[in-house]
């Protein structure tokens, strides 16, 4: 972590010229929040736990960035475009991590998402939102913003999000299960009907 490979090669280069060459897309599959899988890793002095520690939140066993921050929303989206300025890539793809699935405590019992920081925020700036519809109005911002800008860099590249499977139980009827809506903050029918991606 923090090295360049030696000798030196760049392994997204790499993928993308063998895609082509086989007829196939290359899709760059980012996770715009997570930080870290394992939070009791040594992290490199250019990782953003250290170079920028005010941004993540250690959640579970995982760092965090904190979705509520605007400074975490224009970080991810420029990092992406970047990507996307220097690669030949087809597509941009993120995954279904928005806010963090919920962790327990030794007793089980849910613990929130540290964000009462950047959510006190919020509210002394004036914010009305319910915590629940700040979090999705934060998620909302980046898939709006990051389609915005991915198509003024390069308008062929797509942008596409494997949302959890279910929008939310009893959409439609016989639906049940897991509430991405609710648990991770992810209104993907809205980003749909909003025009704010190319697939799913």
């Amino acid at each position: 972590q923090g090295r360049a490979p030696e000798p030196p090669w760049d392994p997204l280069a790499f993928a993308v010229e063998q895609a082509h060459k086989r007829g196939l897309e290359l899709h760059a599959w980012f996770n715009p929040y997570r930080a870290a899988y394992n939070r009791d890793t040594v992290k490199a002095k250019s990782h953003i736990s250290r170079a920028d520690p005010k941004l993540v939140r250690s959640y579970g066993n995982f760092l965090w960035m904190d979705p509520g921050d605007p400074e975490v929303r224009r970080r991810s989206i420029r990092v992406i475009v970047d990507v996307a300025k220097r690669y030949d890539i087809d597509g941009v793809h993120i995954d279904d991590y928005f806010y963090p699935y919920k962790e327990n405590d030794a007793s089980g019992k849910v613990i929130d998402f540290p964000d009462s920081v950047t959510w006190a925020r919020y509210q002394s700036s004036g914010g009305t939102l319910s915590r629940d519809d700040w979090r999705r109005s934060n998620v909302d911002m980046l898939v709006r913003d990051l389609y915005r800008e991915i198509k003024a860099t390069k308008r062929w590249v797509k942008f596409g999000i494997s949302p959890f499977g279910i929008w939310r139980p009893g959409n439609p009827d016989q639906i049940k299960g897991f509430d991405a809506y609710e648990q991770l903050y992810a209104d993907s029918k809205k980003w749909l009907n909003e025009g704010w991606l190319d697939y799913f």
